[in-house]
């Protein structure tokens, strides 16, 4: 071989193996990428943002409806929107909630920002509407939906209608927004409900778990099934709350009805505190029929399917003015051991867990221990064993929630890491952010080897404090790097 050969061979092979590092990092890059639909030139656009998941759940539903009458819309998470796939839709249906004092979903936070945030943006070619999932029962009432239709009508885009805004998810107001596409597409959607899912469970124990507690009392419920459910540690129950059998009598007592049988049932789950006037020649059935349902309520699952035949919830008691609070005292008072409960499991993939082998940090407090207590039963399973859990509430001795299970795990060895905030057994009150800050080393060290945040529990006070941990221990930049990666997720209400 001459050396001139030589020489020709070895610039071959640093091209071949140039062109090798470039293949790698391209599939490198490419399997880093967040998923995003493809989009056609000027395809229609449903975006949902959603915190629990109920978002998603119309917004898919209505993309069904929608296509039965032969339109196509694509379907799209907010927190993969970007400004050249919205610049491509002539028209785009939004689904967004709003959480606590008028937030927007974790997920739309940095997306509404990098969207919107150009003044250039020219959406005049666009026309939109929005459906608004809220509380009433919060100051700021569907706010992030506000906040979004300011942001449309800043760029020009035009309504088709007015914001449909839902409080929680009263069916009257679901039905407004069917009813307005419907005047849109001049067609008649199909009558069906989105598939529901409901069980009945049956009520087979509860029990008092802070008895003698400055708190209200919290109790863990035990729901089970007979009939083949599932669901992912962090999903979520909603449950159809029911009247108190006095609550009944009373009613049938003023209407002169005697009640019972199927009607008993039926009367169950109506609200009876505000009834529709009944019509001249109407049968007593046919006039409750028409009678609003009383609310749903959501509780975070405390058990995981694995465990087999029972769902768990921690419930605690709220007091009103009118008493105990719609679900609180269903659960927990008004309906007795044995007793049917009409509940639906919800996914809340917002939420969920992936199998890693990488450490997992639980911060949470109050009820907020369910969602913790599933994630760590679900680690359990996966033979997880890298898991710190931080957990506030009033007092050791009274509030010790699940201290039987946290022990045992500590034992097992799959929660090697436990730290405590019972803020009233001191005189200066400690609560979970302290235990953020006293263990910022830990803390920066669990997340450098790839750990998660997961935080569950009230979003007044402990949520937005253990953010405002993070934010001064970690920077604005890295902890939204988390959450794009979804290593920081959070169940807060």
């Amino acid at each position: 071989m001459t050396y001139s050969v030589a020489i020709v061979l070895i610039a071959f092979a640093i091209l071949l193996l140039l062109y090798a590092i470039w293949i790698a990092c391209l599939i490198l890059n490419n399997h880093q990428q967040k998923p995003r639909p493809v989009l056609s030139q000027n395809d229609d656009l449903i975006v949902f943002a959603s915190q629990s998941g109920q978002a998603e759940y119309f917004a898919r539903h209505t993309a069904q409806q929608l296509k039965h009458v032969g339109q196509t819309f694509t379907v799209v998470d907010i927190q993969y929107l970007n400004v050249e796939q919205l610049l491509q839709a002539n028209k785009v249906l939004w689904f967004v909630s709003t959480y606590g004092e008028g937030d927007a979903p974790d997920t739309a936070r940095m997306a509404v920002k990098n969207i919107f945030s150009d003044s250039s943006l020219n959406l005049s070619h666009q026309s939109y509407a929005i459906l608004a999932l809220g509380d009433k029962r919060y100051t700021h009432f569907c706010r992030f939906g506000q906040v979004l239709d300011q942001h449309l009508q800043q760029h020009q885009a035009k309504a088709l209608f007015k914001m449909v805004c839902v409080d929680h998810l009263k069916q009257a107001d679901l039905n407004c927004w069917t009813q307005r596409l419907e005047q849109l597409t001049q067609q008649q959607f199909t009558s069906d409900q989105p598939e529901q899912n409901w069980h009945t469970f049956i009520l087979k124990n509860r029990v008092c778990l802070n008895t003698g507690s400055q708190g209200k009392p919290i109790y863990q419920i035990q729901l089970s099934y007979a009939e083949s459910t599932t669901w992912s540690s962090g999903d979520i129950l909603e449950v159809q709350c029911g009247n108190r059998l006095e609550d009944i009598q009373a009613f049938s007592q003023a209407q002169q009805q005697i009640v019972d049988g199927d009607l008993l049932v039926t009367l169950q789950f109506k609200n009876l505190r505000r009834v529709p006037d009944r019509g001249l020649n109407e049968s007593f059935e046919e006039w409750i029929q028409r009678f609003d349902d009383l609310a749903i309520r959501e509780y975070s699952i405390a058990s995981i399917s694995e465990q087999g035949g029972r769902i768990e919830l921690v419930v605690r008691q709220e007091i009103t003015a009118t008493g105990l609070g719609l679900g609180s005292g269903w659960l927990t008072e008004y309906a007795v051991l044995g007793q049917n409960i009409v509940a639906r499991i919800r996914s809340h993939a917002t939420f969920h867990l992936k199998p890693t082998q990488k450490p997992l940090i639980l911060i949470g407090n109050g009820t907020g221990i369910a969602g913790l207590v599933a994630h760590l039963a679900q680690r359990q399973q996966w033979n997880e064993p890298q898991n710190w859990l931080i957990f506030g509430e009033r007092q050791q001795q009274f509030d010790h929630l699940y201290k039987d299970q946290i022990q045992l795990w500590q034992a097992q060895g799959f929660l090697p890491e436990v730290d405590y905030a019972f803020s009233r057994d001191q005189a200066e009150k400690i609560y979970v952010q302290h235990i953020l800050q006293q263990k910022s080393e830990q803390l920066l060290s669990w997340i450098e080897a790839g750990a998660a945040i997961y935080v569950c529990g009230s979003l007044k006070g402990m949520a937005q404090e253990v953010e405002q941990t993070l934010l001064s221990l970690l920077g604005a930049e890295q902890l939204e790097q988390l959450r794009v990666e979804g290593r920081y997720r959070r169940d807060v209400y």
